[in-house]
């Protein structure tokens, strides 16, 4: 998909865009990579401009719920949370991506913290038992193929 998160149902299928509106946020890693890359713009309570569109709307009118500085604490609140549940991985995910490594990449410790953290819903399962049953699954499926082959 062209960066459609709403109907992109294979990440690894996606053409992402630079820039993600707040309505777009479904927790895909590339918009996982892009909010801790703006972290610092959303910390302020701002959400980073589109570099497309120069013009923020100006003349609309919206009757605005709550202020406009909640939404991007909210998404980086969020990230943060789950990124602090995978402990050292997650420290090393945010380092990569503050010295500009994309996803393609990511150490593969880094890339399971990215994996733990994306998806809508956050993980029931603690870190250390994702990455285990993900270990186990991962070695379980290369024992198939290799009997099958």
């Amino acid at each position: 998909m062209n960066g459609d998160c709403q109907r992109c149902k294979d990440y690894r299928l996606c053409i992402p865009p630079e820039w993600f509106n707040y309505a777009e946020i479904r927790f895909c890693p590339y918009q996982v990579v892009w909010i801790i890359s703006c972290a610092t713009t959303l910390r302020a309570g701002r959400w980073p401009q589109d570099p497309d569109n120069s013009s923020d709307n100006v003349g609309q009118r919206n009757i605005k719920t709550e202020a406009s500085f909640t939404k991007p604490i909210l998404i980086l609140a969020e990230v943060e949370f789950r990124l602090r549940r995978t402990g050292i991985h997650g420290k090393l995910l945010v380092a990569q991506i503050e010295a500009g490594r994309g996803l393609e990449t990511l150490d593969a410790e880094a890339r399971d913290a990215l994996m733990y953290v994306k998806g809508w819903r956050q993980k029931d399962m603690p870190f250390n038992a994702w990455l285990k049953q993900r270990i186990y699954r991962r070695n379980d499926y290369q024992k198939v193929v290799k009997m099958v082959t």
